[in-house]
């Protein structure tokens, strides 16, 4: 590699880290639910070798009614250990994964098109920057991780077209990435026969490698046979399942890529759909490059496969345009889109012109991103991600001679997040949660009602009858504490806590039994 395309690649290898490590334990603002089942569940196993239900070394993590696929909860382990129980933490592995993607896509164009590398550092620099890939990095989702296994396994799929050995890691790769998400168990699936039926000529001239490599996938499995069974592994399609293949064309639509936003969780931030609206020219290029045999027939057909075959799993689900499942298919759209606009930048023949396209594009997407993200996203949606209870956190510590409630009837994951953020003993809750499964360990019924009692707080819904007790003091938002419950059950005014836009989110009111009880 030139000194020159190495600088540029650090370079690269920085924005992207920047992108996804500025003030990633303040934005989002908050800690998801789900993140800090994976976060406390990490704290867990470093403390006891078990989960928080007291299971040793799950396959899959029961949680809030439903699994999580174990590879991101096991490497959690790792910035828990050296951070601490911090939302930072718990959003670690997903972060990094997305600096990692920018290094392997590099690699993919290199070993793709050796005699490119120019295309080489487009595809990195696309991914560093592109919408989908900074909001889902910056927050804790197995789905980012699986992208980075998956994506790792098909760079070696390629390699082993000329090294059939490393056909064994690919497939090992493969295979582990159906433990990081579930997307990927089906793509897996569809994915390793027909690559080998595509390239079915030179596998048959190398099937002591391909049986192995075969043989390998399969073990990768075993854990997966396991637990059917059990129905622990098809709860969370029976919760997503959708009537069939109904929603495969919405992920190709360019409105839905391009044009619109939507910042739920699960989609895209503030004003900016899953790519930025000027990548629509260089993706017509780049399947232009396609479709005309510009790319290497090989490769070509590799890519044409993996945008056939990866919005398949979220196809099957019953929500309309999820960018969350398809994160394989961003990825390759976003290859796509490196072909394109290399194409184009390879056309332009002035140097000026060829720097300032990048320039321009470069500003405008990272300022675009700023905004979007780091400004309106922060404050629009703080409340999805449970902001106040970060800072309820800090707050109950100065009411340790108080028995505190705080309503959960809304929110299946307050008793986790508590438990995490204020590092409460993993054995504590074991001892709590093993008896409030109403289920076995792995089972298709998951209940989700779990009563979490953290010293002094306890977390469970509101219950009225409570209100006769002295020195209580009821945390809530105002569905749980509304104008007409405080009046009826004379609970005093002791503090509100605000989310980032000024508004109202959880308020705190201590009982008087005397006044209500006498």
């Amino acid at each position: 590699m030139a000194k020159r395309h190495l600088v540029i690649l650090l370079l690269v290898l920085f924005v992207a880290a920047f992108l996804r490590f500025y003030n990633l334990g303040s934005i989002p603002a908050g800690l998801h639910g789900d993140a800090a089942s994976q976060g406390y569940n990490a704290f867990s196993l470093l403390n006891s070798s078990k989960d928080r239900f007291g299971e040793p070394f799950p396959v899959l993590f029961r949680s809030l009614g439903s699994y999580q696929p174990p590879i991101y909860t096991y490497l959690t382990t790792i910035p828990v250990s050296i951070f601490g129980n911090t939302p930072m933490a718990a959003r670690f592995i997903s972060a990094f994964s997305g600096i990692l993607l920018s290094l392997i896509t590099f690699l993919f164009f290199r070993a793709f098109f050796p005699s490119k590398p120019g295309l080489a550092l487009f595809g990195g620099a696309l991914v560093a920057i592109a919408p989908w890939s900074v909001f889902f990095s910056r927050l804790a989702v197995e789905a980012n991780l699986a992208l980075v296994i998956f994506a790792s396994s098909i760079l070696l799929y390629w390699r082993s077209l000329k090294n059939p050995s490393l056909f064994i890691t690919a497939c090992l790769l493969l295979g582990l990435s159906t433990h990081a998400y579930y997307s990927e168990r089906l793509l897996a699936v569809l994915f390793l026969p027909l690559y080998l039926l595509i390239f079915r000529k030179f596998w048959l001239h190398q099937k002591r490698w391909a049986i192995l490599g075969l043989v390998i996938f399969i073990l990768t499995q075993v854990p997966h046979f396991s637990m059917v069974t059990s129905g622990a592994y098809i709860r969370r399609f029976d919760q997503v399942s959708g009537s069939g293949m109904d929603n495969y064309l919405v992920y190709y639509s360019l409105p839905n890529l391009f044009f619109d936003s939507d910042s739920n969780l699960g989609r895209t931030m503030p004003g900016l759909s899953v790519f930025y609206g000027w990548m629509v020219v260089p993706l017509i290029f780049g399947i232009r490059e396609l479709v005309l045999g510009k790319v290497t027939k090989e490769a070509g057909k590799i890519l044409g496969l993996l945008l056939i075959l990866t919005p398949i799993p979220a196809a099957l689900t019953g929500d309309l345009f999820y960018p969350l499942r398809v994160l394989d298919f961003l990825w390759v759209l976003t290859l796509i889109i490196a072909i394109g606009l290399y194409s184009i930048y390879a056309y332009l023949k002035v140097n000026t012109a060829k720097i300032g396209l990048v320039v321009i594009l470069a500003l405008y997407s990272i300022f675009s991103l700023y905004i979007s993200y780091f400004i309106l996203f922060k404050y629009e949606k703080a409340e999805n991600y449970g902001y106040a209870y970060v800072k309820l956190a800090e707050k109950l510590k100065g009411y340790k001679d108080k028995e505190v409630i705080i309503d959960s009837a809304r929110d299946l994951g307050i008793g986790v997040r508590m438990a995490y953020l204020t590092r409460f003993d993993p054995r504590n809750i074991q001892e709590q949660l093993r008896p409030q499964m109403k289920t076995s360990y792995y089972n298709s019924s998951v209940n989700s009602d779990e009563v979490y009692i953290l010293g002094n707080i306890t977390v469970k819904p509101i219950r009225w009858g409570e209100v006769c007790r002295e020195n209580v003091l009821f945390v809530g938002d105002q569905a749980a504490l509304s104008d007409k419950e405080i009046k009826e059950h004379k609970l005093k005014f002791e503090f509100e806590i605000k989310d980032l836009s000024g508004k109202t989110a959880l308020l705190g009111y201590k009982t008087q039994p005397e006044e209500k009880c006498k």
